[in-house]
């Protein structure tokens, strides 16, 4: 099947594009595709461990049920940094640091790119 690179920029508090991302994404995964997320800028926000309540069901826990279904999430490591994220200590299991560089390998080995932004 393709391969799908989503790219997400929008705070997953101020916006709903981190649920369209989710559903967009599990409807892919489960029709056989491979699914990157590359986080940028504020969605950064949304990969960290704490974002993730036992009782409710936030951005983070979706997005860290798509990584439990296949999806491949990575998170830009500067925008974590100018954040004051510390991607290492703070974002859940499965999540990649990465760079811009690797975003533009990404969408050169991609079938298709979607973007997700303010």
């Amino acid at each position: 099947m393709g391969k799908l690179l989503i790219v997400l920029f929008s705070s997953p508090i101020q916006f709903q594009n981190t649920d369209t991302v989710y559903e967009f994404a599990k409807a892919a995964i489960m029709e056989g595709h491979k699914v990157s997320i590359f986080c940028d800028i504020d969605s950064i926000y949304g990969l960290t461990a704490g974002q993730i309540l036992p009782e409710q069901t936030t951005p983070a826990k979706k997005l860290a049920e798509l990584i439990d279904k296949g999806a491949y999430i990575l998170a830009c490591r500067e925008s974590a940094r100018l954040r004051g994220i510390d991607l290492k200590k703070e974002s859940f299991k499965g999540v990649k640091e990465s760079s811009l560089a690797e975003l533009a390998q990404l969408i050169e080995n991609s079938n298709r790119v979607v973007a997700f932004g303010f």
